[in-house]
């Protein structure tokens, strides 16, 4: 904690629904008094925002809450030097929020300003900065976990001296779900109840940056299943209590998800890419039960308390099988799906492109895991090659970390249409009627990125034992959010992008340099990483390829043939003073050197007429590249 020179030491307290009384004020050195009389005490009443119950007791703190407070005079933020900086209240035992510092109004007339928040957190806010870590807990069947999700932020403008208390409302900045189990056709609620139905929700991401001046979410990561806060209880003809506090974001098509576990079986209900989730909101989710049914019927419900909304979006959830239908799987969203049971990733499918002595062609290859949760490279089974109607499929794969190589063992099997996850963790392609089998669901294993308030997904493409994203980085701003400036010429300095009227990005030197620009489990390869990805296609630009490559000048256009997935169009460089030189011809990514920490004097190229990769100069003076990402 930080106050600023003239602070006079003493008790304050915050009261709910009581005095707040505080002390802010020309604050005097260490030891030095303060006359009775000089001084106006800041003083508050507090209240919480909030017309139906969360939480808190009666809408109130409870003990032991913490709560933090900043004070900023006239006209300056939060970013500049604070009168009071990350004051510390805690409430006790008699209702007080008591802090061992005292703070009064300032006595040359300067308006204050006042911004709360809770929790409380010790390392504050640096200086020149606006931001706070924050997050939600995984297990909110914790009571403690639960309300320290519940982030609240309360701020006051232009506080002039007062004897008077004034008024400070915290406000919800998170969202919370209000979860039910509806019985369906011939469900007893009772049976129900006693069957006590567990509950976890997937595919959320858990932590965040919260700007503080701006009072919004600039940043968000880390995905964790859930278990959500509450006890089950009879409604009517419903099972309530159970809810949520997540952290605002956007909801995916078939990404997000809930798993209700009844009786030994487990159902899914995915949430709708239209489901709102606004800052200080809450919804309902309706879940209609039915045992003998491989569906279950979801309904959202509008927001309810004071934000009452009309709209009610329904969803479809489904039961999962003990087995995966290939023929069902897309793989348009991304390469590489991950297969589930209870929320636990059991396999990994991916649609990959197969290179050894006996093999060169696309496959869908189905791999267990290991003790440890990882994906076990080394006993992969191949369900089909493609383009292939003879009884080739089945095989084996196994790859060599090290080096990057396929050991391929041919199949003799038809075409495998149905896969299999056993007790003990190995993939078969067939069962019998003793085989124990897991119940299992394919989830595309999309990458996601938010910043700014932005969503992006990038599909996730595996080459060999590379993972890679499947299309060109796109964001335009830092991972907390703070935007990049958009260009319009290069020099070694500079740091932004350009934007094509394509809607292509490319990137000066210092922002592939820059350690807060990529999610944190991805980077920017080096050439040991593009080396290791042209050995293994033997050199043949044509399978990194995609879309429509033009003359450059009089040779002929080179091969393209897409089959590693990895989607590599030509959508050129940024040059000056050319601008966008070789859209059509060229695509450059950033390739950074041995330290992985500057950009290397040369990039990875392909080119319309070359069948190989090649090497381009890089020019950190005047040009800018797009980026690839690889996984860590």
């Amino acid at each position: 904690m930080v106050v600023k020179s003239n602070l006079c030491y003493g008790i304050g307290f915050f009261c709910l629904p009581l005095l707040f009384a505080s002390c802010v004020n020309h604050l005097a050195d260490e030891g030095e008094q303060v006359e009775k009389g000089e001084s106006i005490p800041l003083k508050f009443v507090g209240t919480i925002h909030e017309s139906v119950q969360t939480r808190m007791t009666n809408n109130q703190f409870e003990e032991r809450d913490e709560v933090g407070l900043f004070a900023l005079a006239g006209n300056t933020t939060l970013q500049e030097e604070r009168y009071a900086d990350n004051l510390h209240f805690v409430r006790s035992s008699s209702g007080e929020f008591t802090s061992d510092v005292s703070v009064y109004y300032p006595d040359d007339g300067v308006t204050l300003s006042l911004i709360g928040y809770y929790p409380y957190q010790a390392q504050g806010i640096a200086m020149g900065e606006s931001t706070l870590p924050v997050s939600v807990s995984d297990n909110q069947s914790v009571a403690a976990n639960y309300a320290a999700s519940d982030f609240l932020v309360a701020t006051k403008e232009g506080l002039s001296a007062s004897k008077e208390a004034v008024p400070l409302t915290f406000n919800h900045q998170f969202f919370r779900l209000k979860i039910a189990l509806v019985a369906g056709e011939n469900e007893n609620i009772q049976e129900l109840l006693s069957a006590n139905p567990e509950l976890s929700v997937s595919g959320f991401y858990t932590h965040g940056v919260f700007d503080l001046q701006e009072k919004k979410l600039v940043s968000l990561s880390d995905e964790k299943e859930m278990v959500p806060a509450g006890e089950w209880k009879v409604e009517g003809n419903r099972l309530v209590g159970k809810e949520l506090i997540l952290l605002p974001q956007e909801t995916t098509s078939g990404y997000q998800y809930i798993l209700l576990r009844v009786g030994g079986k487990s159902y899914t209900t995915f949430f709708p890419s239209s489901f709102l989730m606004a800052s200080g909101k809450q919804r309902g989710l309706d879940i209609t039960f039915v045992a003998s049914e491989d569906i279950l019927m979801s309904k959202v419900n509008g927001e309810i308390g004071e934000w009452q909304g009309a709209e009610v979006d329904e969803v479809a959830s489904v039961t999962l099988h003990n087995y995966v239908d290939i023929t069902k799987l897309a793989f348009d969203k991304s390469k590489v799906y991950k297969v589930l049971h209870d929320g636990k990733q059991v396999a990994e499918i991916c649609k990959e492109y197969l290179v050894a002595p006996e093999v060169a062609a696309q496959a869908i290859v189905v791999y267990p895991m290991t003790k440890d949760g990882q994906v076990d490279l080394t006993q992969g089974k191949v369900a089909q090659l493609l383009g292939k109607e003879e009884p080739v499929h089945g095989g084996s794969v196994s790859w060599n970390k090290q080096d990057n190589t396929l050991t391929y063992v041919p199949g003799h099997l038809p075409v495998r249409k149905l896969v299999y996850v056993m007790a003990d963790g190995k993939i078969s392609f067939s069962v019998t009627s003793s085989d124990e089998v897991l119940a299992v669901m394919p989830l595309e294993n999309v990458v996601r990125d938010v910043r700014g308030g932005v969503i992006r997904h990038y599909p996730l493409v595996k080459v060999a034992t590379q993972y890679w994203m499947g299309s060109n980085w796109e964001a335009t701003s830092y991972a907390d959010g703070k935007m990049l400036a958009k260009l319009d010429s290069v020099s070694a300095d500079n740091v932004g992008y350009f934007q094509t009227d394509g809607e292509h990005h490319f990137y000066t030197a210092r922002v592939a340099e820059a350690r807060n620009f990529l999610p944190a489990d991805w980077r920017i390869p080096n050439w040991n990483d593009w080396n290791l990805l042209k050995t293994y296609v033997n050199d043949e630009a044509a399978v990194l390829k995609s879309g429509e490559w033009s003359i450059i000048k009089s040779d002929p256009v080179a091969p393209v043939t897409q089959l590693t997935g990895l989607n590599m169009a030509p959508v050129g460089m940024w040059v000056d003073p050319y601008q966008n030189l070789f859209a059509g011809k060229y695509v450059a990514y950033w390739t950074l050197d041995e330290t992985n920490t500057q950009v290397d004097a040369t990039v990875f190229c392909l080119i319309s007429d070359k069948k190989n990769v090649e090497k381009a100069n890089a020019g950190v003076e005047n040009k800018a590249f797009a980026i690839r990402c690889i996984r860590k």
